[in-house]
This record gives structure tokens, C-alpha cells and sequence, in this order.
């Protein structure tokens, strides 16, 4: 074959591989920007979970260098307090150009709940989470949803604690019941003559004069007696960590047959003359002392009303104090305007027969 034929076979060829077989030739490596506006300061960006830097006064530029028209796929914002936010990137720009991406963060709303704690005895000081929140009863509004320590304190009364769970929108409620603390006092008590038997409670603790300690604070019943003596019960309260002094001035039996008494006299009107067994002692209101026991005789007097008479019976030693409405006067009764007619035709007739029979009398 000649030489020249041989050349034209080669380059036809060639140029059928040409066609058959691409050519690629590979993109030049291009400088480009993302320019990414966001929202909120400090959100840090992430390309394709790789990080880019922050946002500062809204804006992150971020150089990217590749051969590729898409090196990255997404951009994501991350802040604490807001959604994470993921958009898709365009393709890079030319060679030095700028692509803008805008962005905006929602924030996270945090749901609240209400707590409201009532006690008994009310007016217990309430803590949260060991903060003061005043007395109760209380409602404490915009609480976080979550588990929160409550404590009570109330004077004589032991602490009370628990756990409140809040959830959203909705308001946790408290009631508790306070357990008084157990408190103990001591009582002394003396009396004049000495020697009387002590009886607390019904219990018997010794004779006068005596001190007892360990007593539970609160009221108590106390009795004192003596052989020809008048005994004496008394309602008395015990403090705790603290001394009560009681006294008693014994007065024997036969002292007590001839005390006197008092009347404490009070009336309606005011004003009224006070006689008691015939004597005057002043007006009401008025307290007559020194009366002897037994029943005596009491008239009461006041101009426009009817006077009051009754007895009154005093025990020896006897305080009384009746109080006593005057009546006023009962109000006269008159005839009915309708029967002088008839009383005056009554008495014509009778007039008039009298005079009928003096004139027969004188024929």
C-alpha cells in the first residue's frame, strides 16, 4: 500500500474515534461568596453540617473554592432559644461574585403553668424552690412547665414540704394541712391558805404550792379543792417554753354564808328609782353592794311608765344583774261614739216614766 494511502486511513480514524469518545475537559477551580443574612446574632452557620462561623450584625460571608458549580447542598442556622433553621444553597456565582441567602429564626416559646398553694392555718409563708413568695393562700402565674419544691412555715406549726408538678396551661393547685408542733410549758400554782389539792384535767398533780413542767401547751381544765373551803374551776392555756402562774384566795364555807351580794341593775328607759327593800339607792344604771344573802324586795320608778315590783334572791356572795324594761301605762278606755244615742234615749225613758209616775201620785 502507498505510503500516502496509509495516512488518509489513519486520519479518517482518528477522526471517527473523535466522534465516538468525548472529550471532558475539567472546570477550572473558581473563588466564589455566600453572603448569609440572618436575624439573630450569634447563629452559627453550617454548610452541609460543616462549620462556616457566626452571624455578626446579621450577616456571615463565607469564601467557598471549588471546581464544582454546587459544592454545598444546605445551609443550617443553630442558635440555643430558636428552631434550627435549614434552607437549600443555589449554585456558586463567577468567579468573585456574591450569592445572597436570607434566613430567619423563630424563636422558642417556653409554655407556662400556674401554681396555686393554699394551707390551714392560712398565712403560712410560702417558699419555691426555696425562693420567698409572701403567704398564703397564693397563685403564682408564668411558672416554667416542670417539678418545683414548695415548702410551708407557719409559728407553732411544723414544716410542710412537697413537690408541685406545672404543666402548660394549666394550674397545679395546693392544699395543705399544717401539724401544730407539740409544745410543752410548765404551770405554778399557789394558793392562800396552802394546801389544796390540785386536779388538772381531772388528773390529781399534788397540793398548792406546786410547779409542774412538762405540760402540753394549749387549754386546760383546773381544779382546786380544800376541806371547808369553796373549791374553784378555772379554764386556764399553757404556753409553751414558758412559766403560768395561777393564785387562788381560798374562801372557807362559813366566810361564805355570810357574804354579802350586788345587785348590777340596768333598765329601759334609763333613769329609773331604785328602791330595794323600801330604800332608795339612786337611778339606773347602778350597783347596790353589800347586800345580805337571801330574797329581797326591788321596785323600779320612772315618770311616764308603770312601776316595777319583784323579788330577787341573792346567794351569798352572789354577783346578779337583772335588766328591766319599764311598761309604759295602759292606755284608758273610752265608748264607742255609737252607744251615747242609745245611753241618752235610755235615759229620756227613764226620766220621762219618773216623771209620769210623781204626776199620778199628786192626782
Amino acid at each position: 500500500m502507498p505510503s500516502h494511502h496509509f495516512g488518509l486511513l489513519l486520519l479518517t480514524f482518528l477522526i471517527c474515534l473523535s466522534c465516538v469518545i468525548p472529550v471532558t475537559a475539567e472546570r477550572a477551580e473558581v473563588v466564589s461568596y455566600y453572603d448569609i443574612y440572618a436575624d439573630v446574632n450569634g447563629a452559627a452557620i453550617y454548610f452541609d453540617n460543616e462549620y462556616m462561623g457566626d452571624i455578626s450584625k446579621g450577616l456571615l460571608t463565607v469564601c467557598v473554592v471549588s471546581s464544582k458549580t454546587r459544592p454545598y447542598i444546605r445551609v443550617k442556622a443553630v442558635m440555643d432559644g430558636y428552631r434550627t433553621t435549614i434552607a437549600p444553597l443555589p449554585e456558586a456565582a463567577g468567579e468573585l461574585q456574591h450569592v445572597s441567602v436570607f434566613l430567619e429564626m423563630t424563636p422558642l416559646i417556653p409554655k407556662t403553668g400556674n401554681l396555686s398553694v393554699s394551707s390551714s392555718p392560712g398565712r403560712a409563708e410560702l417558699f419555691v424552690n426555696g425562693e420567698a413568695y409572701g403567704l398564703t393562700p397564693r397563685t403564682l402565674t408564668g411558672l416554667t412547665a416542670g417539678t418545683y419544691s414548695v415548702r410551708l412555715d407557719c409559728p407553732g406549726y411544723k414544716t410542710w414540704s412537697g413537690t408541685a408538678v406545672v404543666s402548660a396551661e394549666e394550674t397545679c393547685k395546693i392544699y395543705a394541712y399544717l401539724n401544730k408542733k407539740k409544745e410543752f410549758g410548765t404551770l405554778s400554782v399557789s394558793s392562800s391558805p396552802t394546801g389544796a389539792e390540785i386536779y388538772l384535767d381531772g388528773w390529781r398533780y399534788g397540793t398548792t404550792p406546786m410547779t409542774a413542767g412538762g405540760i402540753s401547751a394549749g387549754p386546760h381544765i383546773l381544779e382546786i379543792k380544800k376541806d371547808g373551803y369553796i373549791g374553784f374551776v378555772r379554764s386556764i392555756t399553757i404556753t409553751g417554753s414558758s412559766v403560768t402562774p395561777v393564785s387562788f384566795p381560798l374562801i372557807s364555807i362559813e366566810e361564805q354564808e355570810n357574804m354579802p351580794g350586788t345587785l348590777s341593775l340596768t333598765s329601759t328607759p334609763e333613769g329609773a328609782m331604785v328602791y330595794i327593800d323600801s330604800v332608795s339607792h339612786g337611778v339606773t344604771p347602778l350597783t347596790v353592794s353589800g347586800l345580805t344573802p337571801g330574797v329581797h324586795q326591788l321596785r323600779l320608778m320612772s315618770a311616764g311608765y308603770q312601776d316595777y315590783q319583784g323579788t330577787v334572791v341573792l346567794a351569798p356572795g352572789e354577783k346578779r344583774a337583772p335588766d328591766i324594761t319599764m311598761q309604759p301605762p295602759p292606755e284608758p278606755e273610752y265608748l264607742p261614739a255609737s252607744i251615747f244615742p242609745a245611753i241618752l234615749a235610755l235615759l229620756s225613758a227613764t226620766l220621762f216614766a219618773a216623771c209620769g209616775r210623781c204626776h199620778k201620785k199628786k192626782n
